[in-house]
């Protein structure tokens, strides 16, 4: 087998091993950004019970009182597009059902906090998976303003059975508090095995000694 045969090989495997991680699935969650359709600007309060994003204006369902649905009232998160304020006039939530295949799975989300009124502790507890309830809190008294929110990425890690899932973000703020936690770029990935991983260095391992070797052989060729 010729080297650059070699190569192509070593590359074709690092490749496969490549694809067989599962991709990063923003399809996981719906309109995670808040932006389809664009939001209402400055801001639409959207009431228990009412549903709004997506192509079918129906994929987060509101929980609790009301939450604020945002656009140019405050900045983006850094993945882009509007935001939430999880309390509208009143203590309200989020919550979207998905489906995803039995595995270990990631949520990321950006958190910041409605600056324009107390309390100054912010508290959102989120349930995806086999995680019934997680609290996560934002400090408002810090740098964050209309102009610079100054968004904190999120992470959970969660596990999926397999089938049908329910992402929940509640506030945990005083139920008539109109100044909440704010969540936007909402995405779900999956969580590569340790093996696959492994397979992945070996892949790529692989590929760099073919590299080597053809630059250390070349010198030879042209002598």
């Amino acid at each position: 087998m010729s080297r650059s045969t070699k190569l192509l090989a070593g590359l074709a495997f690092a490749a496969t091993l490549g694809a067989a991680i599962p991709a990063s699935a923003a399809t996981i969650i719906q309109d995670g950004n808040f932006d389809v359709p664009p939001a209402v600007n400055p801001f639409l309060t959207q009431f228990g019970g009412a549903t709004f994003g997506g192509v079918t204006n129906n994929v987060w369902q509101v929980l609790g009182h009301s939450v604020d649905v945002v656009g140019n009232y405050w900045s983006a998160p850094v993945a882009g597009g509007g935001s939430v304020d999880l309390d509208g006039e009143m203590a309200g939530g989020l919550s979207q059902a998905f489906t995803t295949a039995a595995g270990e799975y990631k949520l990321s989300f950006y958190l910041s906090g409605n600056p324009d009124g107390g309390p100054s502790t912010k508290s959102v507890a989120v349930s995806v998976g086999n995680v019934s309830s997680q609290l996560f809190t934002y400090d408002v008294t810090g740098a964050n303003s209309h102009s610079n929110m100054d968004y904190v990425l999120e992470t959970l890690i969660f596990t999926s059975t397999g089938g049908g899932d329910i992402l929940t973000f509640l506030s945990q703020d005083a139920l008539d508090n109109s100044f909440g936690a704010v969540i936007g770029g909402i995405s779900i990935s999956s969580v590569p095995e340790p093996a696959t991983w492994m397979m992945l260095i070996l892949g790529f391992g692989l590929t760099g000694s073919l590299l080597r070797l053809g630059r250390t052989r070349r010198p030879a060729l042209l002598a």
